[in-house]
């Protein structure tokens, strides 16, 4: 680095074009290549204008695998592992040395418009399925980058929007899945995200950057900025930023300037160059792959679709058994299949699979109408659709969202879909009572007007290049549907937990989302759902049984174990997904009624019964705590349940946690001293041992008032005084 004239250093702090960094004369190897990709990786045959670059014409074909909120929706945490070596390979293959994926924040609306993009409403399975996506990546010695760090859950006013949270809900919730993966996986990676956090930008925040990220988390990876995130490039490098995206920079005069007049010092500038060389090392020993089978690819990305679609209805329709019965196909989306959420997440599929075409071989006889265009109608196309509905044993009806209503850059403005589908379906289920519905789309759909007059209904997400065998695999019962909501599906958007303040313009409140975000909020307020987080029905009838506990204090590893067997008393193969939550009875712990905290997904054949464990760690009782800032856990009384899904039960274990950390609040002498009797008993006992028993009355006033009676009945000096509240103060603190 000595070597490096300063010129040169401040070019290295930011890119040399759209996708690629760390080119110089200066420097041996080559430059590093980055590419978006959290659901395959996007490549260019060659050099593309700026703002053209999501253009398929320039593109490379890939493997385009279901998107994110599909593969969570798999919760097969092998299956991912495979998904992100699969993409791993094709990075060799083409040279891209990190993939810009996966999105680790939070589904915290299903207004969301980037919500197709991350996996889930739940932190851990978040977690989960994040770190095994970044393991397979990096098994191929490819760098993963997780994204946006954090807090970015909204698209609306996303370069400018405010976001303002307390430390515990930020590091419990939206920071846990970055957290975990960085300790579990260790991307080589981090992007830091648009919007501000409480005032500060967080490609500036020393908060983010510097005290969690480096100091509690010790991270040593390489941080890039999202593509212009970059508002102050100097405060950005002091604070820890490594790398400006995309460049060449327009700031490299300014950081000049700051150098000249020592509000950059040379050192900090060498300080935020040592990830990059560490990565140029990483990189220098990648070895590009000379061939890649993209039909064993696409193998791979089909297995994840099958696992991934959701069956939300069905009342015995499914499987279908008889092909030779007449069925109508209805929808443009069988025909133009909506496979991908767009923006930063567009790839030109190496082979996309068309549903009409899949469905045709299987149901020889058949009809198709269009039935709308986009999102509209029209009195043809409605009459068209209703002629094949009429005449049709059974109809596969084909909807979800467009570009127009749900893509990256916008929320949404609605949960329904297009006016013209509904107008379709409306029309069509009056004259045919059979109606299967398959929907496309990245976020949960008010349902109400399908439901009631639907079969059966099929959650297919965006499935990728490999959609439509898949779903034909699932209709026809080759494989039993396995796929799990990774979020909650409201009965309407007027109930979910931020309707009216999503998505804000300029400041957002994020304090209360500990008990306010997806199914714990349900939970919380006991309201009504339309499916349930974890939900997922199957073909196969599998039974909860001899379920038992154990607890074990001794073992961080296994604090507490579960067993259940399960016997699947049908004539299918079929996967099971068992589901363990965690709560708190600890009194005036502010926590969910139940959080997700363990699953495993088990095979099990025709007739087979299985007995499985479930090992629950001791952080999965953990707590954040601003005192320490970090992750404690507190004595206490804890449930623990296994079911199918967060509504459906079957058992629940409590369990009590010693020998940890007591639970107490952080107070001051201005809190109730009902406080102290709770939480800080043995000054209290002092204070009536020494002054005399309180009236119930007087334990709602504050700790000083008493403190003052209590000195000024007993005569207490005010160094005696001083001394005492001195105590308490410090064992308050600590």
């Amino acid at each position: 680095m000595k070597k490096i004239p300063i010129e040169e250093k401040i070019k290295l702090t930011s890119g040399q074009g759209n996708w690629h960094l760390f080119e110089s004369d200066y420097l041996k190897g080559r430059k590093i290549n980055v590419a978006d990709g959290p659901h395959g990786v996007r490549v260019y045959g060659k050099p593309v204008n700026d703002g053209d670059f999501l253009s398929k014409r320039h593109l490379e074909a890939t493997t385009l695998f279901p998107s994110a909120s599909a593969m969570a929706s798999t919760w097969n945490r092998s299956l991912i592992e495979a998904a992100g070596k699969t993409i791993g390979k094709e990075c060799r293959y083409h040279q891209v040395d990190v993939l810009l994926g996966p999105g680790m924040n939070l589904k915290r609306s299903p207004l969301g418009g980037r919500n197709f993009e991350y996996y889930s409403e739940d932190p851990y399975l978040t977690s989960e399925i994040g770190q095994y996506f970044v393991k397979g990546v990096q098994s191929e010695q490819i760098g993963a980058c997780i994204k946006h760090f954090g807090l970015n859950e909204q698209e609306t006013m996303r370069r400018f929007v405010d976001v303002k949270i307390d430390e515990r809900t930020m590091h419990e919730m939206y920071l846990y899945p970055f957290y975990k993966v960085i300790k579990k996986a260790n991307p080589w990676m981090v992007m830091s995200s648009y919007n501000k956090l409480n005032g500060t930008y967080a490609s500036e925040s020393s908060y983010l950057l510097q005290d969690v990220l480096r100091k509690q988390w010790s991270y040593d990876g390489v941080v890039i900025s999202d593509w212009g995130a970059i508002q102050d490039k100097v405060k950005s490098i002091k604070n820890g930023m490594n790398i400006e995206m995309p460049g060449p920079s327009s700031f490299n005069q300014t950081v000049k300037n700051a150098l000249n007049d020592n509000t950059l010092t040379a050192e900090e500038l060498d300080n935020s160059l040592k990830p990059l060389f560490d990565l140029h090392e990483k990189v220098e020993k990648i070895e590009k792959l000379k061939h890649i089978d993209l039909e064993k690819h696409h193998s791979v990305a089909r297995k994840v679709a099958r696992e991934a679609i959701v069956l939300l209805e069905n009342d015995g329709v499914l499987p279908i058994k008889n092909n030779d019965q007449l069925v109508g196909i209805i929808g443009q989306f069988a025909k133009k299949p909506r496979i991908n959420g767009g923006g930063s997440a567009t790839v030109k599929p190496y082979k996309q699979e068309i549903p009409f075409d899949a469905f045709t071989k299987v149901f020889p006889k058949h009809l198709y109408a269009d039935g709308y265009q986009e999102n509209d109608t029209t009195d043809t196309l409605l009459a068209e659709a209703v002629n094949v509905a009429r005449e049709s044993e059974l109809v596969f009806f084909f909807t979800g969202t467009t570009d127009a209503i749900e893509t990256e850059g916008k929320d949404r403005d609605h949960m329904l879909l297009p006016k013209g589908h509904l107008e379709v379906f409306e029309a069509i289920r009056k004259v045919n009572d059979n109606i299967v519905v398959i929907l496309s789309n990245g976020s949960a759909l008010d349902l109400r007007a399908l439901r009631p007059y639907s079969r059966a209904i099929l959650e297919t997400w965006f499935l990728g290049g490999a959609a439509a065998n898949a779903i034909v695999d699932i209709v026809t019962g080759r494989i039993s549907p396995s796929g799990r909501l990774q979020e909650t599906f409201p009965l309407k958007l007027e109930h979910t937990p931020h309707y009216g303040t999503f998505p804000p313009l300029v400041n957002v409140d994020y304090h209360h989302d500990l008990i306010m975000n997806g199914y714990r909020y349900y939970d919380t307020h006991d309201y009504e759902v339309l499916y349930p987080f974890g939900y997922g029905l199957s073909y196969a009838d599998i039974v909860y049984k001899d379920i038992s506990w154990l607890k074990n204090p001794s073992s961080d590893k296994a604090f507490v174990t579960v067993n259940v067997t399960l016997e699947n008393r049908s004539n299918i193969d079929a996967y099971e997904t068992v589901q363990v939550y965690v709560g708190t009875k600890i009194r005036y712990l502010i926590k969910p009624q139940k959080e997700l905290k363990g699953f495993e997904k088990i095979w099990l054949k025709a007739n087979e019964t299985k007995t499985i464990t479930i090992e629950l760690p001791l952080e999965a009782f953990e707590t954040y705590d601003e005192k320490h800032h970090g992750y404690v856990i507190y004595n206490g009384t804890y449930k623990v349940s296994i079911g199918r899904h967060s509504r459906e039960i079957y058992d629940t274990y409590q369990v009590e946690v010693s020998h940890q950390n007591r639970y107490e609040p952080r107070i001051t002498f201005d809190y109730p001293v009902r406080f102290l009797e709770l939480y800080y008993p043995e000054w209290f006992t002092y204070i009536e041992k020494n002054y005399r028993k309180l009236w119930w009355h007087e334990k709602e006033e504050p700790i000083w008032r008493i403190l003052d009676r209590y000195k000024r009945h007993n005569n207490v000096t005010e160094k005696a005084m001083e001394d005492l509240i001195k105590q308490i103060k410090e064992d308050i603190k600590t």
